[in-house]
């Protein structure tokens, strides 16, 4: 790891540039191709830093495929309150380190943080953060999970426990003033958990959370927005599902920003269907996922300009025009207004369109074409999905959610490439596409012939949007899998490890990988397999484990100590074993032989 300054002010941005090389491996006998550059990292930030930019994300993940080749992640951010340490630790492991809870530690990097003049302080403090209130998850009162000691933890202390996700924590803000405001949770976890926030028992949001990779070695942030009343407030957040959410402590902050109400709108219909206004909606959010209606038009179009003004009191980040009923978008032009003031800022709207007649001509500043939805075929969509609106200048922190389309096909098929095309409208920033819960593909669109559940976020490097409704894609009732048979590649040392691929009954599609092999296990020893990414120990031969694709695979069988947590430190380096494993950590099996390697096909 290396920073662009190595002394930094509070609220000073920084980067910090993570280099990652794949190293030539090729003189260990035993492993000439079984070791990879697949890797997963993880960078443990001090209190007080904040990312704001740069394509580093916990967990993020690469595979490096030719020795010497390099990938590099760039981490931008600031500290927005001075820290007890700048110290950040980079960890590394592989995806599976989060079944495990291990991270290998790899380096620190520390950054000296500025102690600034009182005034001087307290002047650019006002101007990162209005309002900023931390509050610890032990000392709330309302919550029904254990306290917790761990060293780790901001305080000393967490509230949850290892193995139990419903746990939930009650948190009581005072905020100075109503608005939208970010909530940021540190916690631990294991596997990915999800959590449900309310704010006074309402406004519920359910947020799938990032795992962690450790429910005890190192925490995460994440932050969403909320929108909070002034004065004191409860905010629950309460695990739903997944894994176990240890929750370290939540900070509160609130930009300096003034948002200005809409109460005023301008638009001009298309020369036709005029009684397709009626009904349509004005709308504003201050979390991009949820919609009040401000204003209801109740007239039809004259297909010239006209102008709606109409009370509201309630500030909103995002504003919007929603369709009515039987309506396809249908506009040439429409502005935002407060009172004489017209609003500008980053654009959005609702996808399929018809060609070339796209959301982004109502919204041009130019009548001179018309916006029209999608009315016939794949995508088609009447009433207040089509939409068009503007994230305001000066006052819009959070993303839009985006909404998932169908756009082209029907169902999938692997095995006949019929394939499904899913878009993302309405949002603000990057799409990210996740299946089943796992990273998809990013873009604005997805084309794939992958059945399963389908769920997409925009970020754009200061905020993330709440994932959209789901959209389930489903695969052609007549697809037939191709039959594929298993074929053992290549194989170091069969005596040592004889593999056995057989399909797997309960799981059509998936196959059962077991060792047949004779050779004994030395006393003080396990077996350790390690099949894919997956490091498994035991006292007998693997049995029936479960490999869920017909991708290429390989697994390596060792005889390791009894309680050995890691080959990192295996053999002895050159100047002694002091704080190493003794050569005898692993068994050897064979002449000239540690272990056995087989790698297998499927065709």
């Amino acid at each position: 790891m290396s920073a662009d300054k190595s002394v930094v002010k509070v609220g000073e941005e920084f980067s910090i540039d993570i280099q990652c090389t794949l190293r030539d491996f090729s003189g260990l006998r035993l492993f000439p191709v079984s070791l990879d550059g697949e890797f997963v990292l993880k960078v443990v930030f001090p209190d007080g830093f904040v990312q704001t930019a740069g394509n580093y994300y916990h967990a993020v993940s690469a595979k490096l495929l030719r020795p010497g080749d390099k990938v590099q992640y760039r981490l931008t951010g600031k500290f927005v309150s001075k820290p007890p340490s700048g110290k950040f630790i980079l960890l590394r492991g592989t995806k599976h380190s989060a079944e495990i809870d291990r991270f290998l530690y790899r380096e620190e990097l520390a950054i000296a943080v500025d102690d600034l003049e009182t005034t001087e302080k307290a002047s650019r403090q006002t101007m990162v953060n209005a309002f900023s209130q931390c509050l610890e998850s032990e000392s709330m009162s309302g919550a029904n999970g254990p306290v917790t000691s761990d060293p780790n933890a901001s305080n000393g202390q967490t509230r949850g426990a290892e193995n139990q996700y419903n746990h939930y924590v009650d948190y009581t803000v005072n905020v100075p003033s109503a608005g939208p405001y970010q909530v940021t949770l540190r916690y631990y976890s294991s596997v990915a958990p999800v959590v449900n926030v309310t704010v006074n028992g309402g406004n519920a949001q359910t947020i799938s959370l990032p795992n962690s990779g450790s429910w005890n070695i190192a925490y995460i942030d994440y932050t969403f927005p909320v929108n909070l009343n002034a004065g004191a407030s409860t905010l629950k957040i309460a695990g739903t599902g997944g894994g176990s959410c240890r929750q370290d402590k939540i900070c509160v902050t609130g930009e300096a920003q003034t948002c200005t109400v809409v109460n005023k709108v301008r638009l001009h219909w298309r020369t036709s269907d005029f009684n397709r206004l009626n009904g349509a909606k004005i709308q504003g959010s201050n979390d991009g996922a949820t919609w009040t209606d401000i204003y209801t038009i109740g007239v039809n179009a004259t297909g010239s300009w006209q102008e709606f003004t109409f009370p509201n009191a309630t500030p909103y980040q995002h504003v919007r025009y929603a369709s009515s009923p039987t309506g396809y978008g249908e506009l040439r032009e429409i502005e935002f207004y407060n009172g004489a003031t017209k609003f500008s800022g980053t654009t959005f709207g609702s996808d399929p369109n018809v060609a070339a007649m796209g959301w982004q001509y109502a919204i041009d500043g130019v009548v001179n074409a018309s916006w029209h939805g999608q009315y016939v075929g794949v995508g088609a969509h009447a009433g207040p999905s089509n939409f068009v609106g503007l994230s305001i200048n000066g006052c819009a922190t959070t993303c839009i959610m985006p909404t998932v389309v169908q756009t082209a096909g029907t169902n999938v098929c692997p095995a006949t490439n019929q394939q499904v095309t899913l878009s993302a409208s309405g949002h603000t920033g990057n799409v990210s596409w996740l299946l089943n819960g796992a990273s998809a593909g990013s873009g604005t669109s997805i084309t794939t012939a992958n059945a399963g559940t389908y769920t997409a976020f925009s970020s754009n490097g200061t905020c993330t949007s709440a994932q959209a409704k789901t959209f389930v894609v489903a695969q052609a009732a007549n697809c037939t899998p191709t039959a594929l048979v298993p074929k053992i590649s290549s194989s170091g040392f069969p005596e040592i490890l004889t593999l056995s691929i057989v399909p797997d009954p309960a799981n059509p599609g998936g196959w059962l990988l077991s060792d047949i092999g004779t050779v004994s296990l030395p006393a003080g020893y396990e077996w350790s397999y390690f099949v894919g990414s997956k490091w498994l120990k035991t006292a007998g031969n693997l049995t029936n484990e479960p490999w869920q694709s017909s991708s290429p695979g390989r697994v390596v069988k060792m005889a390791t100590k009894i309680g050995l947590d890691t080959l990192n430190r295996w053999p002895c380096p050159p100047e002694g074993c002091n704080y190493y494993y003794l050569n005898d950590a692993v068994a050897q099996l064979a002449p000239g032989a540690r272990g056995g390697l087989t790698t297998f096909i499927f065709n």
